[in-house]
């Protein structure tokens, strides 16, 4: 299976550019959260519904991640992950599924 990529930084800290560089290097599919959010919701929203609809696309990278993984098509996730908790819980969860994980700080 292939593994599993978290790109970390703050905004303006090149997590886009790295992403790029490193999907190309690894011949992997990127997820950047900026990219799907704002054609499909815009870039002004209510904090309570950014942060649902967040969850919702997070979740649905995360299914499409392992469908990717098994298939041997390596995953970069362009998110931020600001907080430990973040880069924890999603650590977590490629453990659990059996994907082995990497984090990249920016």
């Amino acid at each position: 299976m292939a593994k599993v990529y978290f790109v970390c930084g703050f905004i303006g800290s090149g997590k886009t550019t790295y992403s790029k560089i490193l999907a190309d290097r690894q011949g992997a599919f990127r997820f950047s959260i900026d990219e799907w959010m704002i054609p499909l919701y815009g870039e002004h929203m209510e904090r309570e519904v950014f942060d649902s609809r967040l969850a919702t696309l997070q979740e649905l990278f995360k299914d499409s991640a392992l469908q990717l993984t098994s298939l041997g098509v390596p995953v970069i996730f362009d998110f931020g992950f600001w907080s430990k908790s973040d880069r924890d819980t999603f650590s977590d969860w490629a453990s659990k599924a059996g994907v082995e994980s990497e984090v990249h700080l920016t």
